[in-house]
């Protein structure tokens, strides 16, 4: 399979995977837990900008989307870090994102509202902020639950450790994000590529963890004994 090949795959496999874990959501809405019916939103919200940066590609330029991308992430792993998954409601954290948020709506100003855009500038961070939250929040996870050595949701383990390993590998990708803008040797293109297998993975262990919740869940009908 040649490089580009490769790249065409991976590139309609996305919002295929997208599509399914939103349907798989909403035939087991009524058996999923809060966890993942947040999931299922967030899979919802990732299909739309997937499509989204689709149109604009064709149309021009998507890379206001990496911005959106990273705005609309940071505020739902901020939601569902302090309201369904942390034990405590954690107001540094709170604080901490929504700075965050600040930064990356300043960059979409910048960008594309006080700035003709060029693509040799387009040097944004705001990927690189929203994945250093998320790492922040998933390792007070981890610390949380040593703290209280107990942990009923084995499952939340799971996926806090999915989430820490797919911020972190692209916290690596993104840092050096404006030496591989203006980078001629096309090294840039296996490092979005290893971004882009990242998320695809973490599309489909969500859209897994989406259908195991709700088989699990999923009521049953009890047969009625007559004596």
């Amino acid at each position: 399979m040649k490089f580009s090949d490769f790249s065409t795959f991976f590139s309609f496999l996305s919002p295929v995977v997208l599509t399914t874990g939103v349907i798989i959501g909403l035939v087991y809405n009524k058996s999923l837990d809060k966890i993942h019916k947040s999931l299922t939103v967030y899979l919802l919200l990732m299909l739309c900008l997937d499509l989204s940066a689709r149109i604009l590609g064709k149309l021009g330029n998507n890379f206001i989307i990496l911005l959106i991308y990273s705005l609309i992430d940071l505020g739902f792993f901020l939601y569902l870090y302090n309201k369904l998954l942390l034990k405590k409601y954690n107001r540094i954290f709170l604080i901490i994102g929504i700075i965050g948020m600040a930064y990356i709506i300043g960059e979409i100003f910048y960008f594309f509202i006080l700035n003709k855009l060029d693509a040799k500038q387009f040097q944004p961070y705001s990927k690189v902020v929203d994945n250093f939250i998320v790492v922040l929040m998933a390792l007070a996870f981890y610390l949380e639950r040593i703290s209280s050595f107990k942990e009923s949701h084995w499952n939340n383990f799971v996926l806090n450790t999915v989430l820490l390993v797919f911020f972190t590998i692209t916290l690596i990708v993104f840092l050096p994000f404006n030496f591989l803008v203006n980078e001629k040797t096309g090294l840039k293109f296996y490092f979005f590529h290893i971004n882009i297998v990242m998320i695809i993975a973490l599309y489909m262990y969500l859209t897994y963890s989406v259908w195991k919740n709700g088989r699990l869940k999923k009521p049953t009908l009890q047969r009625k004994t007559t004596i």
